[in-house]
């Protein structure tokens, strides 16, 4: 029988040249040789499939709805579809008929035949048709396929569930289900939660589903699935959480618990529609972070003192201000922690619980069913409280309650949201509360924010921006700080320099002659002026104590203490069209030849000298494309795509193996390890720029 390869060459439609090079690509990449050809433009497909048909003496067939049955499909697993490029159409006589670009691919068929245990009489369809098929019908596509084979599977979490009032592993969870969408889910969660993300945020928009973690604070893009997995990857979450799968047009909220290294995680989830789609939030509340001690937050051993005299008092209101995720609950769970006692009633109300906290009466409000922050207050009035812990002061109304309440022999806990300790005052006053009110009632106001620490592991001497050093010249000239330190970036803190973030603390306790001014409405100015003559800091010059300890930077201050004198955010500036690539090569004169025609070709080139100089970049920069050398100094080629294909951030990222060795084992080694193509030195310009658009079109 004449091979289609003559036929075309036959044709004038390939050359012998062009075979041999699909042949010599087609080890690395391990796919059909006459796949290959169209991928690296050497021929049409329509041109192969004409050939084809009549080579092999088969019509062309297409795959329409009416001729697949979907049940035929959970015959063949999605590895093989993919990897031999078929998909299993339908059953006839008990053969399963094989859609197939190359109907003589006897390793193909002898696969398939071996897995689905069924004799296979294969018909001839369009290569991207079957792709077409195979995304439709197995709900994935190639960049999720290669996520999900190069990271672990191994899920170091078990998902729990209420049986009869106690906390059960859910034996029913489908831990090992093959299925792409619990895959997928299951590798997020793990993944989030090896990150210490505190929330996962799931964003369909127009073309594909963002997933974004929020890590110390800030939101990192991870990664994007395919948009045409939003609908599955939202009904799976639903169902984990208790939520209507089929409610799409309104909000929805749910909850998921999780054990983890032998905590109770409780995953907060809640939905939202928007253009494209269900936008999914899920907030990770970890106990760990929740339920720390008061001595432990951070204070220094004056404040911590005069808090806690504060604290202990029979009566009083003490507020907590900040903005939204400055750890003000944190600060409050320890607080009732502390002064909890089997003598004291404590209750609050909360929206939400955050924490269950033993020895503690919690409410959540509930809108809904009438049960606001003020309706609740009055109910917990008549049981008989000692301490009352109001989650926030949103109205007039709860205002009033929450300060008289202090004033009748209970100890008062609640938040406000304002960017000092002192204008808490003027924000109770715009709410409507009478002067005497307050200063009667308030014990003292603490106003905090978290800042992201320095990570220790790649810690280093640094000199800030000038303007940064005028800014703040005051602040440092009063401390005498002379150093400052930075984080350069390592793997431990995922090249950002910051890992976790500590608090910043502003105690204002309301002394007698405050008192008196806030009793006469004296402005904002006259009342820190008096605050500061009895001893009172503000939070910056408690935030430049974090500096001269190296515990933070300047630049991080100026970020979140002292937005309001100065806008100091960085706006980055937006990618053009241009791809990003990434060279790693030790051979000065390879960086620069290779770094010119790629430059030349349009593409933005970065370049690094050995693999550890290349995973920081692919950490930071996030490049669409990694050619690499393999023999290099503190990393080879080999352990840097090990590192790429292992974490989810860069998992997609196509990687290139351009390399003098051209034995066997380490081209095999470089494809184990997770590589896209492998392509020996010296190298042919123009066949390296068509092998880089194969693998980018591919990705």
């Amino acid at each position: 029988m004449v091979s289609i390869f003559d036929e075309l060459i036959k044709e004038r439609l390939i050359t012998a040249e062009q075979l041999a090079d699909a042949r010599a690509k087609q080890v690395g990449a391990k796919r059909p040789i006459h796949e290959l050809l169209v991928e690296m433009g050497f021929v049409k497909e329509e041109d192969l499939l004409k050939v084809a048909s009549r080579v092999y003496n088969m019509p062309l067939s297409k795959l329409t709805p009416e001729v697949i049955d979907p049940r035929v499909v959970g015959l063949l697993p999605y590895d093989i579809a993919e990897c031999y490029g078929v998909f299993p159409v339908r059953r006839e006589d008990n053969n399963l008929i094989l859609a197939m670009s190359n109907p003589y691919d006897i390793l193909a068929i002898d696969a398939v035949r071996i897995k689905t245990d069924l004799p296979v009489k294969p018909i001839l369809c369009a290569n991207n048709d079957i792709k077409k098929a195979i995304n439709k019908y197995y709900q994935t596509d190639d960049s999720l396929y290669d996520i999900l084979r190069n990271v672990s599977e191994d899920l170091p979490f078990e998902v729990l569930h209420d049986q009869g009032g106690k906390l059960v592993i859910d034996e029913k969870y489908e831990k090992n289900d093959p299925s792409p969408i619990v895959r997928l889910y299951n590798l997020i969660l793990k993944d989030a939660l090896r990150s210490r993300a505190s929330d996962i945020h799931i964003e369909p928009e127009e073309r594909s589903v963002k997933v974004r973690y929020r890590i110390d604070g800030d939101l990192r893009n991870i990664m994007e699935v395919p948009l045409s997995l939003q609908a599955e990857l939202a009904a799976r979450i639903k169902i984990l959480s208790n939520m209507d799968i089929a409610e799409k047009r309104k909000p929805q909220d749910g909850r998921m618990k999780l054990l983890y290294q032998e905590r109770k995680i409780d995953l907060r989830i809640a939905t939202i529609p928007i253009a494209y789609g269900e936008k999914i939030e899920i907030r990770i509340l970890d106990p760990k972070e929740l339920m720390v001690e008061l001595d432990t937050l951070g204070i220094d051993t004056d404040s911590i003192g005069r808090y806690k005299s504060c604290i202990i008092r029979p009566q009083g209101m003490v507020l907590v201000t900040g903005p939204t995720g400055s750890g003000k609950t944190t600060t409050l769970y320890a607080t009732l922690n502390f002064i909890k006692s089997e003598k004291k009633n404590i209750i609050t109300v909360e929206d939400p619980i955050e924490h269950l906290i033993e020895g503690i009466n919690q409410t959540q409000i509930n809108p809904a069913k009438g049960l606001d922050f003020s309706s609740s207050l009055r109910s917990m009035l008549r049981q008989d409280p000692n301490i009352i812990l109001v989650g926030e002061i949103r109205d007039r109304e709860t205002a009033d309650i929450a300060f008289r309440a202090s004033l009748t022999g209970h100890l008062v806990f609640s938040t406000l949201h304002t960017n000092n300790s002192i204008g808490a005052v003027t924000r109770l006053l715009d709410i409507g509360l009478e002067p005497y009110l307050i200063a009667s009632s308030l014990i003292m106001i603490v106003s905090q924010r978290l800042v992201k620490k320095i990570c220790p592991h790649c810690i280093e001497e640094y000199s800030p921006d000038k303007e940064v050093l005028e800014k703040f010249s005051v602040y440092l000239a009063d401390h005498k700080i002379k150093k400052y330190f930075r984080g350069k970036g390592c793997e431990a803190c995922g090249y950002t320099g910051f890992l976790g973030r500590a608090p910043i603390f502003e105690f204002f306790e309301v002394t007698e002659a405050v008192k008196a001014l806030i009793a006469r409405k004296a402005p904002e100015d006259e009342i820190l002026l008096t605050a500061r003559r009895e001893g009172f800091e503000t939070l910056a010059s408690c935030a430049i104590k974090l500096v001269g300890a190296g515990i933070t930077t300047l630049e991080e201050l100026a970020r979140v203490v002292v937005f309001e004198e100065q806008d100091t955010a960085r706006i980055s500036a937006r990618r053009g069209e241009k791809m990003k690539a990434l060279i790693v090569d030790d051979d000065e004169d390879i960086l620069k030849v290779l770094g010119k025609r790629l430059i030349s070709a349009g593409y933005e080139v970065i370049k690094a000298r050995d693999g550890k100089e290349a995973l920081e970049y692919a950490f930071r920069e996030k490049p669409d494309l990694i050619i690499t050398d393999t023999t290099m100094p503190k990393m080879d080629g080999f352990e840097l795509t090990k590192q790429i294909r292992s974490r989810l951030e860069t998992a997609v990222i196509p990687v290139i193996m351009l390399t003098a060795r051209q034995d066997k084992t380490s081209e095999l080694k470089g494809i184990d390890a997770g590589a896209d193509d492998y392509i020996t030195k010296p190298f042919d310009p123009d066949k390296l720029l068509s092998r880089i658009r194969m693998v980018l079109r591919r990705k």
